[in-house]
């Protein structure tokens, strides 16, 4: 019997051998008593890694999403600290106005950001999400800044640090 027998040549090899077995009473040479178990056998091994390679895989995707989540971690710990960083350096340049630094530049930035009152849920200014409303800040933005009140949200300047 040759070794690189697939999970299913052992199958249809049992079949084969169970059919032989049919034909002659149920009786087998001693060949084909050993094919059997030996077809058998390999099927089970065949299971068997089958079996523990699935293990391995549900191990891997649990160690995975261990991964992310320790990297989405890391990587909130890294934006916080540049927010940090930055909130720490912006009064600084708003007094002294644009710096270079070697290759880099320090500089402000006005922007508007939308603010929301708790519990905005102005369905012309949401997209419906099933089982709650996820307001459209820039539709929001864009109708504030055409004259339009929406009740519920303002207009806020911001400031914000630019470092390139």
């Amino acid at each position: 019997m040759k070794n690189d027998l697939t999970l299913y040549d052992c199958d249809e090899l049992i079949k084969l051998v169970e059919e032989q077995a049919e034909k002659n009473e149920g009786e087998l040479s001693e060949s084909d008593w050993q094919l059997l178990v030996d077809a058998q056998t390999k099927s089970m091994e065949k299971l068997q890694g089958l079996v523990y390679y699935i293990s391995k895989m549900n191990r891997d995707i649990d160690n995975a999403e261990y991964e992310i989540e320790r990297v989405k971690k890391y990587k909130e710990t890294i934006i916080n600290r540049l927010e940090s960083i930055k909130r720490y350096l912006l009064p600084y340049v708003q007094e002294k106005g644009k710096i270079t630094i070697g290759t880099h530049q320090l500089s402000i930035r006005n922007s508007k950001g939308v603010v929301l009152a708790e519990g905005f849920n102005n369905r012309m200014y949401c997209r419906v999400i099933p089982e709650s409303l996820d307001p459209d800040k820039k539709k929001i933005k864009e109708s504030i800044e055409s004259g339009i009140e929406v009740q519920g949200a303002v207009l806020e300047k911001r400031v914000s640090l630019q470092v390139k």
